[in-house]
């Protein structure tokens, strides 16, 4: 399929869903065009093309955009990829790959829909979406802890190991019950993750589990980044939260890491008053999200 470098016009171009055999168009794209976004692990492309909502844009047999949003979760979900080949104008190809997205988000219920890209993706379409009705939802902040000092060891009495396959099911309820539905980590990210991470806990209380961590391990070991810290918002206030912090600072002292980070929401004052307690200072870095809300959209 060819992929253009002069000017196309979209007048007779169709917006269709997309199907498992458009992985290898959309990876392409993904590839080599010069507007692209994609906010997921590549291999995790194929499971969502043709099971989640997702589109192209052709013209006969060629190619000439793609949408993935991720799976919904309850109302919301996410865009996890987007790509315009060469010669599309932006605006016009990111206005008829949403509105086929659209159709197929409101067919599932979805009524909230999220973007955050990185800083190559937003220079081209956050202007886009502002000037189409998204809105700014939150600013995802980064924080660093240097040195391995812990204020306090937390809740003695739960027990802390390692996670298993079996407790899978568990953990994501605990998701369920923690997060926001459009921070909630499905199957997709955490199953591989208890198997595959090096540090990934939950914490059991009367044999039950009531909340856990994990976190990834960059550069050889020298940059620990806590993806999750989770505690049953009905077993709050137990000290919890403060045990599997010390847990994850203890690791990253075993491992010799060199710092460890983490993001959170800025409006997310509870959370960051335990950080910041734990010695993690906010780095200046930030991430936008926008949302678009999808009920009343033709």
């Amino acid at each position: 399929m060819p992929f253009f470098r002069r000017p196309q016009d979209l007048t007779h171009a169709i917006a269709r869903p997309a199907v498992s055999d458009d992985i290898t168009a959309v990876s392409r794209l993904l590839r080599e065009s010069a507007h692209r976004f994609l906010g997921t692990a590549s291999a995790e492309l194929p499971a969502l093309i043709g099971t989640a909502p997702a589109c192209l844009l052709f013209r006969g047999g060629d190619v000439w955009g793609a949408a993935v949003a991720g799976w919904p979760v309850d109302d919301t979900s996410w865009v996890r990829a987007l790509a315009l080949a060469d010669g599309v104008a932006t605006g016009e190809g990111v206005d008829a790959l949403l509105s086929q997205l659209f159709d197929q988000l409101h067919g599932q219920g979805v009524q909230r829909l999220f973007y955050a890209g990185d800083v190559g993706a937003d220079a081209w379409i956050q202007p886009l979406l502002l000037d189409r009705g998204w809105q700014h939802h939150t600013d995802v902040v980064v924080y660093e802890k240097i040195g391995y000092a812990v204020p306090d060891s937390g809740n003695a009495q739960v027990r802390v190991r390692q996670a298993q396959p079996a407790d899978l099911r568990a953990i994501l309820a605990l998701d369920r019950l923690s997060f926001d539905a459009q921070w909630v980590k499905d199957g997709s990210v955490i199953a591989p993750a208890i198997v595959e991470q090096p540090f990934f806990v939950v914490a059991e209380q009367a044999g039950l589990p009531v909340g856990y961590a994990f976190a990834t391990g960059h550069f050889n070991g020298r940059l620990m980044h806590l993806v999750r810290i989770a505690v049953d918002p009905a077993a709050r206030g137990q000290g919890i939260g403060v045990r599997l912090m010390a847990e994850v600072v203890g690791y990253a002292r075993q491992s010799n890491a060199d710092s460890l980070t983490l993001n959170t929401q800025q409006e997310n004052r509870a959370a960051q008053r335990l950080y910041e307690w734990f010695g993690f200072r906010r780095t200046g870095e930030s991430q936008r999200v926008l949302r678009r809300d999808l009920a009343g959209v033709a």
